[in-house]
């Protein structure tokens, strides 16, 4: 939430300065756009190996640049954009019910961790035996997250009630995004004779490269609620754990400074 709250201050000023017109030349320019920053919440489509994902801690952050085309005089305009998506997924405990022999049995995974094994194929871990080895298997780490970082080149098609007065206006806006995969890592926290580690492990886990995703926006002035829907699955096809082709989507809050 600090991240966030830093986020929100930065977008402020920025559009303060850029709106802002000086009389000499070499004043500030006025920017024919507005940056963006969508925060929301991470989600699959289905639970590979049924995994478990924190909701609170899976979530996304995007800061995008959007250049703002009004179609003439009309209330629809075109907003292509680029910018960086953050997003992260947090894995937790997993407990099942099963039933077997007429009685219910229990099962609990520990919190897993994202491996690459060695026919190159990625698999779901226990974070436990990574850290402390088989020998110490039952013993917990304090968190488990896979964090990705996309280039993005947004595009949205926007209609506005009321054009002329954009902090006062209903807006939605429908469009997509493609996104370039720039960055993967694991993460690993855990107590070591209480003392706090950490343990990063950088790769791509044969994430899908590139995603695309069809967005839903709607809202008043600067806020609005948003929907992104990743197209493509979350792992490349037969190589991520189970071959799993789960997909992801995104929902929640964006805030857009002019």
């Amino acid at each position: 939430m600090k991240h966030l709250a830093i986020l929100i201050v930065l977008v402020a000023s920025f559009s303060v300065a850029f709106s802002q017109k000086t009389d000499k030349s070499k004043g500030l320019p006025n920017i024919p756009g507005s940056f963006q920053i969508d925060y929301g919440f991470n989600r699959l489509t289905s639970k590979p190996n049924d995994i478990r994902i924190g909701f609170w801690g899976s979530r996304s952050l995007n800061v995008y640049y959007m250049y703002d085309i009004r179609l003439g005089d009309s209330k629809f305009s075109v907003h292509p954009g680029i910018g960086f998506g953050f997003d992260r997924y947090k894995f937790i405990n997993y407990r099942k019910q099963y039933r077997v022999n007429g009685r219910d049995t229990t099962v609990t995974r520990n919190t897993p961790t994202l491996i690459v094994d060695q026919n190159g194929n990625s698999q779901f871990l226990q974070s436990a035996l990574l850290v402390y080895g088989a020998n110490d298997s039952l013993r917990s780490v304090k968190k488990s997250m896979l964090t990705m970082t996309y280039l993005d080149i947004p595009l949205e098609f926007r209609f506005s009630t009321n054009p002329y007065d954009p902090a006062r206006s209903f807006k939605v806006a429908i469009g997509g995004r493609v996104g370039f995969l720039v960055n993967a890592h694991t993460k690993i926290k855990y107590a070591d004779d209480g003392e706090n580690k950490k343990i990063k492990d950088n790769q791509n886990f044969n994430l899908t490269p590139i995603r695309y995703s069809a967005t839903l926006r709607m809202g008043v002035g600067n806020f609005s609620w948003f929907l992104h829907y990743n197209l493509n699955p979350l792992f490349e096809k037969d190589k991520g754990p189970a071959r799993t082709d789960a997909g992801s989507y995104t929902i929640g809050i964006s805030l857009a400074g002019f």
